[in-house]
């Protein structure tokens, strides 16, 4: 499973947008799941296996894989894919089945189908950019709030949307690349956790492109995870895959070029 950065609702407070596999090998999106379950020593994590009620979700957009959860029903049944270590393996068996060969073949589906989660893997990562300026965010990563139910829940530090990827998927036909928003959960923590540690924001930038970036162009092999927003059906990143990069010896090949641009030379990602 994975989890975009929490939004703040009315009805529900501090809540996040999680999206899985069933057993049946098909998306879930998962809502309202309020903090307090992403947060402390029993936290649902990535990849955790869990058991929820839920029941299709009636909304404006008609997504197909949305789900509303009968409150306080979920229950961690395994973290074999995470503890003691993460296994890839396993992760890429669940996952990789469900993969797209682009973002066009998902807007397709929205339209035809309602589809609105989606697993695609970019052939040229061009840059990892942000929108505006850092911040440096101290102080804890939550307070607490009373929802409309009359309970305390854990209201995360809110965080501008400014990170974006630009890539190039495998099978789009015009060729064209996409500029798209990523709002990974464990990305906004590395930004929100990282900048009392090195307290500028220039160097808080840089240990981010470097994690997020270039560590994904020389270690990780990148899939992101897409989902619609709830008014509008735009597409967005919601989480991020990166299994390590296949061994070379074991026959895959891995090429990382300079992919000249007008303005710039850019270091770019070109699997086969």
């Amino acid at each position: 499973m994975t989890k975009a950065y929490p939004e703040h609702s009315t009805k529900y407070g501090c809540v996040a947008c999680t999206a899985g596999i069933t057993e049946a090998g098909e998306w879930i999106r998962l809502y309202p799941i309020d903090t307090r379950h992403f947060i402390g020593t029993a936290k649902i994590s990535k990849f955790d296996v869990i058991e929820v009620e839920c029941k299709h979700h009636e909304e404006k957009l008609r997504r197909r894989e949305s789900h509303e959860i009968r409150r306080d029903s979920i229950k961690i049944i395994s973290r074999s894919l995470t503890i003691p270590k993460p296994d890839w393996d396993a992760r890429k068996k669940i996952l990789l089945p469900v993969l797209n060969d682009s973002i066009e073949t998902l807007e397709s589906g929205f339209k035809e189908t309602r589809q609105s989660l989606g697993l695609v893997r970019p052939k040229w990562l061009n840059d990892f950019i942000k929108t505006k300026d850092l911040e440096i965010h101290c102080g804890k990563s939550w307070s607490f709030t009373r929802t409309l139910y009359g309970e305390n829940i854990p209201v995360v530090t809110p965080i501008e949307h400014i990170f974006k990827y630009n890539f190039q998927c495998h099978g789009c036909k015009s060729g064209k690349s996409h500029s798209m928003q990523c709002e990974d959960w464990e990305l906004f923590e590395s930004y929100r956790s990282w900048g009392p540690r090195y307290k500028d924001p220039d160097i808080l930038w840089s240990k981010l492109k470097a994690k997020y970036y270039h560590e994904m162009l020389k270690k990780r092999d990148l899939y992101f995870v897409m989902g619609t927003d709830s008014q509008w059906g735009s597409w967005f990143i919601i989480g991020l895959f990166y299994p390590p990069k296949p061994n070379i010896n074991a026959g895959a090949r891995v090429e990382c070029e300079a992919k000249p641009r007008k303005d710039k030379m850019a270091l770019d990602m070109w699997i086969k």
